[in-house]
């Protein structure tokens, strides 16, 4: 097999070696696994037999899907958790003790910014948000306690893509470790392995869940040799190489946190991997026709999508996407008073707050994931009143139109 998406379907093992040749992933729904001995315990808990031993450490189900995501993305090591956020957390706490410092843009997903403002915050960690358009500032803000520079690509809601080539030159000449989160386009629309990004996060509950059937996340651990220049990781990189952060995260962080994916999750996540490469075909052909759509109605102020040739990040997109940039759409409409009279207009499109649904979604994120950020945050991070995301869904683009047309007329 050559192509991703029989690779995702059929995976790497032998049929023979799943239980009773299973043409699915069983679901190993326990707590614990038996021994032979009281020998073999204590084996698989100093790590000299690998084991399951209990399933908040390992567990067959999700091994499964980690494997699959390895084969997704060319990572060397995949850890899945029980959220997008989860990664997020597990990451900086495995990178970052008191006294160190991140790079971060303005421009994040509302419980990311809170997370980096307020509680790593609190364990003595500063984030220094960064004008990542500007590459001079981001070297700038690096220290000798600088420990990660962070993005999303493209950001959540804004949708604006980062000369993601220029920040990776910048923290490899700097032993900075480079975290990008890749939620929006996930592997299948942009490669992390092949722009010196480090480690690689994504919320499973988007498109690998295969249409929010399901709540998960992970990180994705690319070969890299800057954790001989994180102190925390110094003595494990004299260990274990460029495993280091891997084994730490596994080891101590991810064990002691306890945010572990379930089994059953796990499986609705391998399901929703089957099925990957189709559903994101079809969704990026009906969004493109629906920003064009929307950039050409004359109630719509402004369209932030950059497949369209007027948006100013069309050409770096088109470069790290193929023109391909993802499923989200952001709308500008006069004010929130505007917003909220479209949205409830609309009889097809969901009001919700997933995205890469199988269903086509919209929220309001001004009043919704920004709900307690102050008027000067929102601002800084162009979060307008009129500002609407809208993730377009696998239904057919007559009905999308159809519902965007009719809703558009009350406003």
């Amino acid at each position: 097999m050559q192509h991703i998406s029989s690779l995702l379907i059929h995976g790497l093992k032998d049929p023979a070696t799943i239980a009773h040749r299973s043409l699915k992933t069983p679901i190993f729904e326990t707590a614990s696994f038996d021994f032979a001995s009281a020998e073999d315990v204590e084996k698989s808990f100093n790590g000299t037999a690998d084991t399951y031993a209990y399933s908040r450490v390992t567990n067959p189900t999700v091994e499964e899907l980690q494997n699959r995501l390895k084969i997704f993305s060319g990572a060397g090591q995949v850890l899945c958790v029980a959220s997008g956020m989860a990664a997020i957390s597990n990451v900086f706490t495995t990178l970052c003790a008191s006294g160190d410092n991140i790079i971060s843009s303005h421009y994040l997903f509302g419980n990311t910014s809170s997370f980096f403002s307020k509680t790593l915050h609190a364990f003595g960690v500063e984030t220094r948000f960064t004008d990542m358009e500007d590459l001079q500032a981001v070297e700038n803000s690096i220290d000798s306690n600088t420990r990660a520079i962070f993005l999303e690509l493209p950001t959540n809601p804004q949708l604006i893509f980062f000369d993601i080539e220029g920040i990776a030159r910048i923290a490899k000449s700097k032993n900075v470790t480079l975290v990008v989160d890749n939620t929006v386009l996930t592997p299948y629309l942009f490669q992390c392995r092949n722009y010196d990004i480090d480690i690689e996060i994504f919320s499973n509950t988007k498109f690998v869940s295969g249409g929010a059937t399901s709540i998960g996340g992970s990180i994705l651990v690319y070969e890299s040799d800057k954790w001989a220049h994180n102190p925390k990781l110094k003595a494990d990189y004299g260990k274990f190489g460029s495993d280091a952060f891997y084994k730490r995260l596994h080891k101590e962080i991810y064990r002691n946190i306890g945010a572990c994916l379930s089994p059953n999750n796990a499986y609705l996540q391998l399901l929703g991997l089957e099925t990957i490469a189709v559903r994101i075909d079809r969704i990026i052909e009906n969004t493109i026709e629906t920003a064009k759509y929307l950039q050409a109605h004359p109630k719509v102020k402004v369209v932030s999508y950059a497949a369209l040739p007027e948006d100013p990040g069309h050409l770096l997109a088109t470069r790290l996407t193929g023109g391909r940039p993802g499923c989200l759409i952001g709308v500008e409409l006069k004010d929130k008073k505007e917003s909220f009279l479209f949205m409830n207009s609309l009889k097809m499109i969901r009001r919700g707050t997933n995205f890469c649904d199988n269903k086509s979604m919209i929220i309001h994120p001004a009043s919704t994931i920004y709900w307690d950020f102050s008027k000067e945050e929102k601002e800084r991070m162009r979060i307008s009143e009129g500002l609407l995301r809208l993730s377009v869904g696998l239904e057919h683009i007559d009905d999308i139109i159809a519902d965007l047309e009719q809703a558009l007329k009350h406003i």
